[in-house]
């Protein structure tokens, strides 16, 4: 069994997996750090990037081509079904650099049970034996497919299609805070690897939750947070509001794009009222007056034609 498997999620983004493979195929092959790929592409055109690595000897990259199967089957397959003691789940994104490989798997060789890699808003590498102050410190970077690396057999009791339906926009990470938390003699290490630890890809593509921020990041995260095993209640007041602090998710320009693009109004701020007072920074005033502002107003803000 090998150490560390890499586990992709992909659904019709071919260039994004050719960009990866291209930086990682060889380092992971050199490091034997498996590479697997569950692609629920409706074309032929990810397989078929696939096949000329696998046709160049790559054979640590095995590829799974899920067609009519559900994302949360996909992701769980991504997690439970690679053989390696650390599973690593990926997106096609966010896709951490070879030249961190051997850092990590220097933890790996440690036992470290969780190990989070992501750079801007750390204050430092910090090592935790607690999972409350693990959490406290690294609930952001969690967020993130691809910052994560956890040990399989921690999360081999847990559904993760259960928790999905529960949450679908973090049931992954529901998981592995409910594991870390089950931990007797826990051992986690956030590493801060600066300002640019990923891959840097040519395509601009909009990630799903940029297109359903309340959504995601109002109500499924305010749930999220909510919904954690009692042992983190001294931190969850500090957590609903962590990723609009961080990383600025409701602020004015925020706004103006989700309002121009529709994606709220006065009805939805309404309806997520309750969640956003403890999710969102901006007063409420702010907030309710961009969802009233006329979608053409807002787009000429955004200096959108």
């Amino acid at each position: 069994m090998k150490k560390l498997a890499i586990s992709f999620v992909t659904f019709n983004r071919a260039k994004h997996i050719k960009e990866d493979l291209d930086i990682i195929a060889q380092p992971t092959k050199d490091l034997n750090i498996d590479i697997y790929i569950y692609d629920g592409s409706t074309n032929g055109f990810s397989e078929y990037v696939v096949n000329k690595f696998l046709k160049e000897g790559n054979n640590h990259i095995h590829y799974f081509h899920m067609i009519n199967v559900s994302s949360k089957e996909r992701v769980s397959n991504a997690l439970h079904c690679p053989e390696a003691e650390y599973v690593w789940l990926c997106g096609d994104k966010f896709v951490i650099k070879p030249e961190y490989y051997s850092q990590i798997l220097s933890y790996i060789d440690k036992s470290y049970d969780i190990i989070t890699i992501y750079g801007n808003i750390l204050n430092g590498t910090k090592k935790f034996n607690n999972p409350v102050d693990f959490v406290d410190y690294a609930i952001v970077p969690i967020t993130h497919f691809g910052s994560t690396i956890i040990k399989k057999n921690l999360i081999d009791s847990f559904s993760v299609r259960k928790s999905i339906n529960k949450n679908p926009s973090f049931g992954v990470q529901s998981v592995y805070l409910e594991a870390i938390n089950n931990c007797k003699k826990f051992k986690g290490i956030v590493i801060d690897g600066g300002n640019q630890i990923n891959i840097k890809s040519f395509y601009n593509t909009k990630s799903v939750s940029q297109s359903y921020m309340w959504d995601s990041w109002v109500i499924d995260w305010y749930k999220f947070i909510d919904m954690l095993p009692s042992s983190y209640n001294t931190i969850k007041d500090n957590l609903y509001n962590r990723p609009d602090l961080h990383m600025g998710f409701f602020n004015i320009k925020e706004l103006l794009r989700q309002r121009s693009e529709g994606q709220f109004d006065w009805k939805k701020y309404i309806k997520c009222r309750k969640y956003s007072k403890k999710v969102i920074i901006m007063p409420w005033i702010y907030v309710f007056g961009i969802s009233i502002l006329p979608q053409n107003i807002a787009k000429k803000c955004m200096n959108l034609k």
